[in-house]
């Protein structure tokens, strides 16, 4: 901070004084209290550095006890939680007893206690280092944080032999991961490892964790060891009578102002050092997601960069935590063996994966063959052996080998070498996540077929759904009976094959339940075509804006309202949580498509360009539709996400008002929604601009919080939006709003006369309501927009 302007240090300072007024500091007597419902007054270190308390969890309404750094601006840094598993309620209390423990109640139920009754402690400090600890009257620790970590390490903790830093446990299966000590017969060794659900207790240690990095060996050792994070932010494992020995996995050579250890909930865990106000990732012991074992749970990591799942035949795909995806077994594709141990080698088939290799322990081999006949006939021996669920073919040194495995438990990886053949049943597709749960479910990333075979699926194009600027959509099936839009693109552009490419990387590699997905594409001589899932309700303009023929087409306020919220959510996942940034440029009604449920998928990334993460680069060429674009493109300043908020502000007016915001069919007090909208909320009266067939049946607190969202986000200046993730939280009534100014696009319409603009604007009514500019030729990134969508 030394380096910052007076100007950022003053509010640094404010933020710390406002978010902390009020806190309590030094010894907590016995009989001190926490309420879950008062956050604003946790227990803070001496000098503000660390703050003990109540924070809001990922989850609504939900809350986690724990240590975060108090001093930093922006999202909190947790690292240190007792209940990270076990969220609890507003209703939650925290009490250090009378008799010495520490207790978290949630009602009647106790959460979780740090078990110091009658061990005569007197009070309780959180420390400068960050450790929360329990005093006698003597200043002896009877229980301190750093003996029971979580995820994170500091600087001077010991992780020693018994103790282990782990990763919350991942929400579909209860698997984790650990950084620990596993201790070999002769040696010990600092290790990261992937660890199947506590229902594996009652199996072997070495069945139920797999090690996917290690640190050398140590062997012949006296006396402790301990791996340890230094002041000077290197880590590594000492030991010895004297400490005298150590192995460094990590050596920091550089200045460290802070610096701690995590375990990171995504896989990698690094040293993160604090040069200006933020964290900055120092160092990962693995860099290549695919190296994590369990990362896409059963299934195959296929990315290099960002982990893409493919699922096996037999297993099928489920939602994770922030998008995540992760791949299952389906239970009734498991049987192997009848009650006699016979083999039913009618019952089953196996699928074969190429290039494909898996991670496995000892335990779960059955049989290794090298010999060239059973080798050559991997998949074979697999089949023919009631207990194999899988084998894998591979080359040892030049040297060809089959393992035949009981269990799939670990994950796979891309290997050219390797062969992965998997056993299932008879009646289970041999596509990618054979489950039969829709089309591409098990695919971390599209299917390419052929021409010909698209043909077929869609009775050679005969069924239009719809047109737009690139080509046309059909609809088709797959051979289950699956439906899908097949879009055609008809002509190729200058810039077609690139925009293909994109489309196709980029939709294919995202996996959350709020963004369309592209299962099959096909490119074949001059053919391009995409295939997504087909989205049963159609597109959202045909909801909110029912023509005279589709009256009947009505959406309730709660189903509206929960609309809106999905499809920030859904955007600001392609912002804020992919490794690249992507900005859409179209969002409109028109790119919203409805499921069969009325969850709503961000459709239409044709031309979108990933977007460095550290960068903001600027759009060459805009293809947008007016009433959804954002100011800076007609003043020619650089384009960032920000211009998509404000395109989800407008988008989100009419989904409140049921009408376009620009509407010639009303009068000129009110056929700008905008305007009329924010007059009606400023008087208090915001009931008047809901959508009138709603007939009253309408939360107004919901109302009035989606009406100051939009005009934030459709505020002029670009600073002044908040962030997609702002807006969800916003929607979700978990960070408060003010006011919002009257965006400046309002107030100019406003100040140059209603009468005035509509009377200008009904002569201008039939011209085009999409056009082309460009601005920097020296940008990088390209828009997403596409007049079709897969309806």
């Amino acid at each position: 901070m030394a380096n910052s302007s007076s100007r950022c240090a003053w509010v640094l300072f404010w933020l710390v004084l406002v978010g902390f007024s009020g806190c309590i500091a030094g010894q907590i007597s016995l009989g001190s209290r926490l309420l879950a419902s008062e956050q604003g007054r946790p227990w803070v270190s001496d000098n503000g550095t660390f703050a003990f308390g109540f924070t809001p969890s990922d989850t609504r309404d939900r809350f986690l006890l724990g240590i975060w750094f108090a001093e930093l601006p922006g999202e909190r840094t947790l690292v240190w939680s007792a209940n990270r598993n076990s969220l609890v309620t507003k209703d939650a209390i925290l009490e250090l007893e009378t008799t010495g423990n520490l207790v978290l109640m949630d009602g009647d139920d106790t959460v979780w206690t740090s078990n110091t009754s009658g061990s005569l402690a007197e009070f309780a400090v959180m420390s400068e280092s960050g450790n929360f600890i329990l005093y006698t009257a003597d200043n002896l620790p009877v229980w301190q944080s750093f003996a029971h970590p979580t995820d994170t390490l500091f600087p001077n903790q010991p992780l020693t032999v018994s103790l282990e830093l782990t990763s919350s446990k991942s929400v579909p299966h209860g698997s984790y991961y650990a950084l620990k000590m596993l201790q070999q017969p002769t040696s010990l060794t600092l290790a990261l490892t992937y660890n199947l659900p506590d229902s594996f207790d009652h199996s072997p240690e070495g069945y139920t964790n797999y090690s996917y990095w290690a640190s050398p060996d140590i062997s012949n050792v006296t006396g402790n060891v301990v791996a340890v994070l230094d002041e000077a932010g290197s880590f590594g494992v000492v030991y010895g009578q004297s400490w005298n020995g150590a192995i460094y996995v990590y050596k920091n050579d550089g200045e460290t102002m802070m610096a701690y250890l995590r375990l990171r909930i995504n896989r990698i865990w690094d040293n993160d050092v604090n040069g200006s106000r933020q964290w900055v990732p120092e160092w990962a012991a693995v860099s290549n997601p695919c190296d994590f074992a369990g990362i896409c749970g059963k299934g195959i990591c296929r990315s290099k960069t960002n982990a893409s799942c493919t699922c096996l035949p037999g297993t099928s795909k489920v939602s994770g935590p922030a998008g995540g995806t992760y791949c299952l077994l389906n239970s009734s594709t498991t049987g192997k063996c009848d009650y006699r141990k016979r083999n039913r080698t009618s019952d089953f088939k196996i699928a074969t994966v190429q290039q494909t290799n898996y991670y496995f322990s000892y335990f779960s081999v059955l049989a290794n063959y090298s010999d060239i006949p059973t080798v050559s006939r991997c998949g074979d021996a697999c089949l023919s052996d009631c207990d194999c669920v899988a084998s894998v073919y591979g080359l040892d040194d030049e040297k060809p080998y089959c393992w035949i495995l009981k269990s799939l438990d670990y994950g796979g990886f891309e290997d050219p070498g390797s062969t992965l053949f998997v056993k299932v049943r008879s009646n289970v597709s041999l596509e990618p996540g054979g489950d039969r749960s829709g089309p591409g479910s098990g695919s971390g990333a599209p299917l390419n077929f052929g021409y010909r075979n698209l043909q077929l699926r869609t009775d050679n194009f005969s069924q239009l759904l719809g047109t737009g600027g690139f080509g046309s959509v059909y609809k088709g099936s797959l051979s289950d009976g699956t439906l899908i839009a097949v879009k055609k693109l008809d002509r190729v552009f200058p810039h077609g094959e690139k925009e293909f490419i994109t489309e196709v990387n980029t939709i294919g590699s995202m996996h959350h339940m709020n963004l369309v997905r592209l299962c099959v594409y096909c490119s074949e001589g001059s053919h391009r075509l995409l295939v997504y899932e087909l989205m049963k309700n159609g597109s959202l303009d045909k909801w909110i804006f029912p023509s005279y023929q589709c009256q009947d087409r009505m959406l309730f306020w709660p189903i509206r309202f929960n609309i809106a919220i999905a499809i920030a959510r859904g955007i600001a996942y392609f912002h804020e949580q992919c490794r690249n940034r992507i900005i859409h440029c179209d969002i409109k009604p028109e790119n919203i498509l409805l499921d069969e449920n009325f969850c709503p998928k961000v459709s239409d990334f044709g031309l979108a360009k990933l977007m460095g993460r550290e960068h903001s680069h600027v759009v060459t060429i805009v293809r947008g539709t007016r009433g959804y674009l954002a100011p800076e493109w007609v003043s020619n300043r650089p384009i960032t996400v920000k211009a998509d908020v404000y395109s989800y502000g407008m988008l989100r007016l009419e989904i409140l008002g049921g009408r376009r915001n620009l509407d010639m069919s009303y009068d000129a007090e009110d056929f700008f929604y905008p305007g009329w909208a924010y007059k009606e909320m400023t008087n208090g009266t915001p009931m008047k601009v809901a959508y009138r067939r709603l007939g009253g049946a309408i939360d107004e607190e919901e109302l009035t919080r989606a009406l100051k969202v939009a005009f934030w986000c459709i505020q002029d200046e670009v600073v002044v939006r908040p962030s997609m993730g702002e807006v969800v939280k916003m929607l979700e009534g978990s960070m408060d709003i003010d006011a919002p100014p009257m965006p400046q696009t309002v107030l100019e319409l406003v100040e140059e006369g209603l009468e005035q603009v509509y009377k200008a604007m009904k002569r201008d009514f039939s011209q085009s309501s999409s056009f082309t500019m460009t601005t920097h030729p020296s940008s990088l990134a390209t828009c997403s927009y596409s007049t079709m969508s897969p309806r």
